[in-house]
């Protein structure tokens, strides 16, 4: 709860500090809250989900407007999530992700634009037994494709999906699956 606090916080008050504010010129950043759903998966012969569960998270990002029509720049997101999947008390599940790299925005219509993202990946994956519990980073790579409109000049609404690779660890392959709706604020 204290994590979803310090985003409203920054997001709003961003919005009202740098909307009036905002810079017409080559240089943007934007910050946006972010409500997920996600899906961390084990994959061998078959798939196995490591159950499911919301996300909160936040993203920010600065960047460059190479056209009227489109920008590029770098990003960095957290996403805290909780997913889990239990048996006879040995549990695995998520603790958190962090994704960063770069975004190309391309303007699609007047209010409407697409975007991709790719770059690196830090997924924290939890393990508990009777007794202990730990956690572990996966790192890989990622890639995200997602859709925004334009609300005013400023602020957006979105959604995107996002897929991780994670790698090997303990002979299995891991990766995580992500979608998002966001609200953000070019600054």
């Amino acid at each position: 709860m204290k994590f979803v606090k310090i985003a409203a916080t920054a997001l709003f008050f961003t919005a009202g500090i740098n909307a009036a504010q905002a810079a017409e010129g080559p240089l943007f950043a934007y910050v946006e809250g972010r409500l997920g759903y996600e899906t961390p998966t084990i994959s061998e012969d078959k798939i196995y989900k490591l159950g499911n569960s919301a996300s909160i998270g936040i993203e920010g990002g600065a960047g460059l407007k190479v056209s009227k029509i489109a920008n590029v720049g770098a990003f960095v997101n957290y996403d805290s999530a909780t997913s889990e999947t239990c048996n006879s008390g040995y549990c695995l599940g998520s603790n958190g992700n962090l994704a960063y790299g770069l975004r190309a925005d391309f303007r699609a219509a007047d209010k409407l634009g697409i975007y991709v993202k790719g770059g690196a990946d830090s997924f924290s994956l939890r393990a508990k037994v009777p007794g202990y519990a730990a956690t572990q980073r996966l790192n890989g790579a990622m890639g995200a494709i997602g859709v925004t409109f334009d609300l005013s000049r400023h602020a957006y609404v979105g959604v995107e999906a996002n897929y991780a690779d994670l790698g090997k660890f303990a002979g299995a392959n891991f990766q995580r699956r992500h979608v998002a709706v966001t609200l953000g604020l070019r600054i």
